[in-house]
């Protein structure tokens, strides 16, 4: 996964929706509207605190007696879809970042090198 699918974009949407900060939906829903795929670390880090939330929310309702098989397959494929878009989100916070104005800089000390940059 190179950028969220819509489907993740909803899911996180959701379980933002169910964590009801409202600041935090706003900014979400700024960025989902701005056009950039890359996801910000400031929001990657709010999209995998509402997941979890969520997936919490669902393992409880797969704990209850009353949840027939369907519900719980459908659930069960929710939180392996939940922990994929996590995982997407980690990766995405372990990314190294280049400081701005830093993109070409040569990480050798040789005169010649110098003179390159």
């Amino acid at each position: 996964m190179d950028t969220l699918s819509p489907t993740a974009r909803r899911f996180i949407a959701l379980a933002l929706t169910q964590q009801g900060d409202e600041r935090q939906i706003e900014q979400w829903h700024a960025w989902t509207l701005s056009g950039t795929s890359a996801v910000p670390a400031h929001l990657a880090q709010i999209a995998r605190r509402a997941l979890s939330g969520m997936s919490r929310a669902i393992e409880q309702q797969l704990e209850a007696a009353s949840t027939s098989s369907t519900a719980a397959a459908q659930m069960e494929n929710d939180l392996g879809y939940i922990a994929d878009v996590e995982a997407y989100l980690a990766e995405t916070l372990q990314r190294p970042v280049a400081a701005c104005g830093q993109g070409n800089v040569a990480l050798t000390t040789s005169p010649q090198a110098k003179a390159s940059v």
